[in-house]
């Protein structure tokens, strides 16, 4: 009896599935939900209506997006007045601490219209299929769109979450450490308290999440489609609050954002007058990553609400205790930035390179390279598996700084070949990095890179 009831209820879906579909046929109209950001509120609206215009694009013109690199015909097609965009909902919209706008909204896209607009344009294209499968379409756009605007999210919340916290510092009296009292170690404590901006960032994701997240009807059909939900579950101010998403990589990039909570707590530098230093790396940490077993969750602190306490032993000789002044904390700032699609590795005049949020997975050395080049990440499609001299870099200058979410595995694949019999590929671990070579069959981690 419940495997009849099993086949009706798919075979329900699927009826609506394929009805939906037909009716939105004659309008040829889809939904989608993205994200944008940009100095102004205006700019972070814009930049939202083009990445919907270039999703639709992609899914039923042509996966060839080149044109969107010509800003005038790129802001023209994401027009309201184009026709293209027949109407959008904000569905959030704030002010980041360093004054930039975030904005993701749900758009109305004529696909009939555009494809009107790029012909007139005098571009050859090819339609993408029949219009009897828009409903499917607009379900991966949905999927698509969704990874775009949680790696947005991501992208935008990492520098306002290394601002969240104000430090203070307590020594207590030295203690001797030979008869002599020639060496001394004085106990330090630092608190890091949440200031205002940890409740921008609570905000920023539970509004983003609630945009994006599947409704209770859209859960019964995928599973009775046999697709897979990811829930995600927020607590934040004794409020909890689960979110449904649909792809494994929106999961991804939010594990990212778990994984940095050390490094954006500790970024603190203690001052004593005659140097100063970042403290150690072991510390108390509030329970921010929640999340047990397979499930993903995570727990948002509020604003003076304790993050951490940090202690240690300063050693010092008495020569030195003598020229200190007393010692004072500060907060850091931003140490790193995340722009061009992913955490910036280095920048120089302008130009630099970037790491994607996180692994694409696991290969052998041929898979890897494909998938790093057929990766889409944040917009750009120009991805590619970084060097050995690369990786090495990325290990050096971000993995040393903190930030876990730049080498979370241990062995990664590089780009450079061996002699032709092998690839070099990099081992890490929390206080060294070493290279090898191993044939290419060999299944290493993979971390894609792009130039800017």
């Amino acid at each position: 009896m419940m495997r009849i009831i099993k086949i009706e209820t798919l075979f329900f879906a699927m009826l609506l599935f394929v009805c939906s579909a037909h009716a939105q046929e004659t309008n040829k109209d889809v939904t989608i939900t993205s994200s944008g950001s940009g100095k102004t509120l205006e700019d972070a609206k814009q930049a939202a209506l083009r990445s919907a215009t270039e999703q639709a694009f992609g899914a039923f013109i042509s996966s060839k997006t080149e044109m969107f690199n010509d800003q005038v015909v790129a802001d023209q097609m994401a027009s309201v007045s184009s026709g293209n965009i027949k109407s959008f909902e904000i569905l959030n919209q704030d002010q980041l601490p360093d004054g930039r706008w975030g904005v993701t909204l749900k758009a109305i896209v004529s696909v009939d219209k555009l494809t009107s607009f790029v012909q007139a344009k005098g571009i050859a294209i090819e339609v993408k299929g029949g219009m009897f499968a828009l409903n499917i379409k607009q379900q991966l756009l949905n999927e698509q769109g969704e990874i775009k605007a949680v790696a947005e999210m991501i992208g935008l919340l990492h520098e306002p979450m290394q601002i969240s916290f104000d430090y203070v510092i307590k020594s207590s009296d030295p203690k001797s450490l030979d008869a002599e009292s020639k060496n001394w170690e004085i106990p330090l404590l630092v608190t890091a308290t949440c200031n205002k901006n940890i409740d921008f960032c609570a905000n920023y994701f539970k509004k983003t999440l609630a945009a994006l997240s599947l409704s209770p009807s859209e859960v019964e059909t995928y599973k009775s489609l046999n697709k897979q939900v990811f829930p995600v579950e927020v607590m934040y101010q004794n409020q909890t609050l689960t979110y449904n998403l649909r792809k494994q990589s929106s999961i991804s990039a939010i594990k990212s954002l778990m994984s940095n909570w050390a490094f954006y707590t500790r970024l603190f530098t203690v001052q004593s007058g005659m140097d100063e230093s970042f403290g150690n790396r072991r510390g108390s940490l509030f329970g921010f990553d929640n999340s047990y077993s397979s499930s993903v969750s995570i727990n948002f602190p509020t604003n003076g609400q304790q993050a951490a306490t940090f202690s240690w032993n300063d050693k010092r000789t008495l020569a030195q205790i003598e020229q200190m002044t007393g010692y004072s904390v500060k907060p850091r700032g931003v140490v790193s930035n995340f722009k061009n699609g992913g955490y910036v590795v280095y920048e120089k005049d302008g130009h630099g390179l970037v790491m994607g949020l996180f692994d694409v997975g696991k290969f052998n050395w041929t898979d890897a390279k494909t998938a790093c080049d057929e990766l889409v990440l944040n917009g750009y499609t120009d991805w590619r598996l970084p060097s050995k001299e690369e990786l090495e870099f990325i290990f050096n200058n971000v993995y040393e700084l903190g930030l876990k979410a730049g080498v979370l595995r241990t062995y990664y694949w590089s780009s450079t070949e061996n002699y032709g019999y092998n690839a070099w590929y990099l081992v890490t671990d929390s206080h060294k990095e070493s290279d090898y070579s191993y044939k290419y069959h060999g299944t290493f981690y993979v971390r894609a890179v792009r130039d800017f």
